[in-house]
């Protein structure tokens, strides 16, 4: 009589030792990973990272002029954003390396001259200047602004 395969008695010390390392490797892959989404979310950071001194805040009234009209707004991340001249662009950002650190938010301003921002009460006009390119922080529900050399914006995260 032929034996059948399932017949045969299990080699328990032989799947142990195969569960293991089939864990072993998900664990090293799974951390692999981890490490290389880390490393991005870092260099993304670092990108967004101004590059030079903090914009002057301006307290006086915002000068009146025919030709520039109202700034132009748009809300972003619980904020309102302003400027009079330029474009913008806004990415989120990772705190740290690892998942659960937390997010904030950058906007880089070709040249805006102004950039005003709101978030709930409070209100914070800068003075860059006119074809200053800027970058504006928005984190832990508090704007910072700081000049940034570059004209076009850094690469999306």
């Amino acid at each position: 009589m032929a034996r059948n395969l399932y017949d045969a008695p299990a080699k328990k010390g032989r799947s142990v030792a195969l569960y293991g390392a089939v864990a072993l490797a998900g664990v090293v892959m799974v951390g692999g990973v981890m490490a290389m989404i880390g490393q991005q979310r870092s260099a993304a950071a670092a990108d967004w990272t101004p590059r030079g001194a903090p914009c002057p805040v301006w307290t006086a009234e915002l000068p009146a002029s025919r030709s520039r009209p109202e700034m132009e707004s748009f809300d972003y991340s619980g904020a309102n954003l302003g400027r009079w001249f330029g474009h913008a662009q806004c990415v989120e950002l990772h705190k740290g390396a690892l998942p659960g650190a937390g997010v904030y938010h950058a906007c880089h301003f070709t040249g805006p001259d102004f950039v005003r921002v709101r978030i709930g009460d409070t209100e914070t006009t800068f003075r860059p200047g006119v074809g200053k390119p800027v970058i504006v922080t928005l984190r832990d529900g508090e704007a910072a602004c700081a000049l940034d050399p570059r004209t076009v914006p850094p690469r999306e995260p």
